[in-house]
């Protein structure tokens, strides 16, 4: 396990599918707008209000640095998982969906072992498996 994933683990008090793959998401939206972490971008992130698919927010915050606290992060209540981000400094935005057919194949995994084998097979996807742009509007 590496440090960021160890540190991940501590944040959010377990590793599962849709912690680890808001940690994706956030990672992809991070090098696909080029943006600062923290400061330089923002996200409205769409998922059901209820674990464990709410999960996938903490997994967001901590790869993007966005935070309640600086309120560059939103909650918006919807059963598709995906992300709106925007670089602060250009203001493009980038739209991303979680493919429900890896969402399910990791909970599937999930729920055949445990939520570390959810997480494991999220690790291992492509983003090209795992991920896919939307319009901005």
């Amino acid at each position: 396990m590496t440090d960021e994933i160890a540190i991940l683990k501590a944040f959010h008090g377990h590793l599962g599918p849709y912690v680890f793959a808001g940690l994706r998401m956030g990672r992809y939206a991070l090098e696909k707008l080029q943006a600062d972490k923290h400061f330089g971008i923002e996200a409205e992130v769409s998922c059901p209000d209820t674990t464990p698919a709410s999960c996938l927010l903490d997994g967001v915050q901590f790869s993007t640095g966005c935070t309640l606290g600086k309120r560059n992060i939103r909650h918006l209540v919807g059963e598709e998982l995906l992300g709106r981000f925007r670089n602060r400094r250009t203001g493009e935005v980038l739209v991303v969906r979680l493919r429900p057919e890896a969402m399910a194949r990791a909970v599937g995994e999930m729920e055949a072992h445990n939520d570390e084998a959810g997480a494991a097979l999220i690790e291992q996807m492509t983003d090209e498996e795992l991920l896919e742009e939307m319009p901005s509007e």
